[in-house]
């Protein structure tokens, strides 16, 4: 990163300027999400009560070499702030961004002096940021949108309203390689001896540490000859005959049954969004991609196959 050195400087100047009493009493508050889902850095910071009126009212707050720096650009600064600052008062941060900004455009002044926009490998990366600056401003522009309240609502209806609750068991296991290690370890709890001291003996499993414990599972969640067991016995009981899968020999105990209601609309809402987001952006790729003239190679120069079509399930509108 190219301005690391004026970042590291610019930290350490927060540090020194901010007491670490004050640090500790102001946490980042909630930080909401932008049109992309993405909750945007430093949106906790408090600007002060000029920055909230109109436009015309920005002032100017410093100047370098007759380039003026507005307090919108402090705000906006202020959003590169490491997460830990984020929350403070801007007021309290205020000098230290001004001090900041100044730092930002002496350099750029001194680099342009120098002529280091002209060198081939500036100009690339000057290329770049704005390449992907334009990338996820269009994404802004046509995908964001797609992700409306109507949109998650209808996900939700068709994903979870309606739905019966959802059946899961939490179940232990011991796994071992032969039909007769199990069929001792069946004898063994029959005698009384307790599962997960076994388990955590015996089984060659991971879980083994946990005493064979494999929390809370729904049927399909595992293999289904290990489900048609589990889901067949009640709570404290185990199964009377081990079953085999390519790992080994499996002797099963259920601990607990119950039944989940779905998520509600609140606690999936974010998710929803999410998953949303991923199929528009990848909607408005396909679009961008069938507009155009593309052409893939081989690294001998010989053309590739026409690429992956579009998968349009879920996506929003559809």
């Amino acid at each position: 990163m190219r301005l690391s050195i004026s970042w590291l400087r610019f930290g350490l100047a927060v540090a020194a300027a901010i007491p670490t009493a004050a640090r500790a009493q102001t946490p980042p508050s909630g930080q909401p999400a932008n049109g992309l889902g993405i909750a945007p850095a430093g949106a906790g910071t408090q600007l002060p009560a000029v920055a909230a009126a109109p436009a015309n009212a920005d002032p100017v707050v410093g100047s370098v070499e007759g380039h003026l720096i507005y307090l919108s650009e402090l705000g906006d600064a202020s959003k590169t702030l490491p997460e830990d600052l984020r929350g403070m008062p801007f007021d309290t941060l205020y000098p230290v961004l001004l001090d900041r900004m100044i730092d930002h455009e002496a350099l750029v002044i001194m680099a342009r002096r120098a002529g280091l926009e002209q060198k081939k490998q500036v100009q690339h990366d000057i290329q770049v940021a704005t390449e992907r600056i334009l990338e996820g401003a269009y994404l802004g522009e046509v995908a964001a949108p797609l992700v409306t309240e109507q949109a998650i609502q209808a996900r939700y209806n068709r994903q979870y309203a309606n739905r019966p609750a959802t059946e899961e068991v939490r179940a232990r296991h011991i796994l071992v390689t032969s039909e007769a290690e199990a069929r001792k370890v069946l004898e063994d709890l029959k005698k009384g001896a307790d599962f997960a001291t076994i388990a955590r003996v015996l089984s060659k499993d991971p879980d083994a540490s946990k005493g064979g414990d494999l929390g809370f599972f729904r049927r399909e969640q595992v293999w289904p000859g290990f489900a048609d067991v589990a889901f067949a016995l009640q709570p404290g009981q185990v199964a009377p005959n081990p079953v085999k899968n390519e790992f080994g020999w499996h002797v099963i105990k259920v601990e607990e049954r119950r039944l989940v209601a779905p998520p509600s609309f609140s606690d999936i809402h974010d998710q929803l969004k999410q998953e949303l987001l991923a199929a528009a952006v990848q909607q408005t790729i396909e679009k961008a991609r069938a507009q155009l003239a593309i052409h893939r190679f081989n690294l001998d120069g010989s053309e590739l196959d026409t690429g992956p079509k579009l998968n349009t399930e879920a996506i929003p509108g559809r």
